[in-house]
């Protein structure tokens, strides 16, 4: 893939993933930001849990949930399929959740995602330099992008995009051998939800589970501390979190 030779010319249906949505009165609510394979999760390492965990488990439930417009679910579903090779179909497909119908959409159509050079730098290193087997991509319409990248059907068709909020999907979920991802938005969550959501998981999730979290939810929430309250505790993976005995 030769970047350089890419011209900036309009591309059609390119979609930002890092919006801040705000109330009425112009209040913060969340930001959207996601990028391919954040630096704050350990991606083989998390892969080598999953495989040696449920190494005997016929079918893995993952759920991917503030999942914005795709990215994190795809670099999972990416790695997974490198590191796993046939392996990895018991834990397709990927339940991916947001509480914005706007991501949902754009998720559902395959609509195109801004990276900049860091998530292509990431991406080329995740995919041994293969990132045409995984997307086609086109210049980016905004300059705070360097391409725009549309999903392949080899990743578009592991995964199932749905709205939906955790604070009401938590009560509904059958956590049994479930990986649920729920990374960088507890920060935007009252301190009350916060304490609601962990108590959830404490009562719903058991030991063929895992739960993942994101860096800023531990630096800017009080996550970790509800959730060893709730009898979580973290494993060697960094914001990785399994019930305890």
């Amino acid at each position: 893939m030769r970047i350089s030779l890419i011209q900036n010319s309009p591309s059609v249906g390119f979609k930002s993933n890092n919006r801040r949505i705000t109330d009425k009165s112009g209040g913060l609510l969340y930001k959207t930001t996601t990028y391919f394979f954040r630096d704050d999760l350990d991606w083989h390492g998390l892969i080598n849990l999953l495989n040696n965990k449920y190494r005997n488990t016929p079918k893995v439930n993952i759920i991917n949930h503030a999942c914005s417009n795709g990215p994190e679910v795809y670099s999972l579903i990416i790695q997974l399929g490198l590191s796993l090779g046939k392996t990895a179909e018991k834990f397709f497909p990927i339940l991916a959740k947001d509480i914005n119908p706007d991501n949902i959409i754009n998720a559902q159509k395959g609509s195109q995602i801004g990276i900049n050079n860091n998530d292509l730098y990431k991406i080329s290193y995740y995919t041994n330099n293969n990132l045409n087997r995984f997307f086609s991509y086109s210049p980016a319409q905004s300059s705070e992008y360097h391409l725009a990248l549309k999903p392949r059907p080899i990743l578009k068709d592991k995964v199932i995009f749905q709205q939906g909020d955790i604070l009401q999907d938590v009560s509904e979920i059958q956590f049994q051998n479930t990986v649920l991802l729920c990374r960088n938005f507890w920060q935007y969550l009252k301190d009350s939800n916060c304490k609601f959501l962990a108590q959830k998981l404490g009562e719903k999730m058991d030991k063929t589970s895992l739960l993942v979290l994101g860096e800023h939810d531990i630096l800017s929430s009080n996550a970790d501390k509800y959730l060893a309250e709730n009898g979580f505790r973290r494993l060697f993976n960094r914001y990785v979190y399994e019930k305890s005995t």
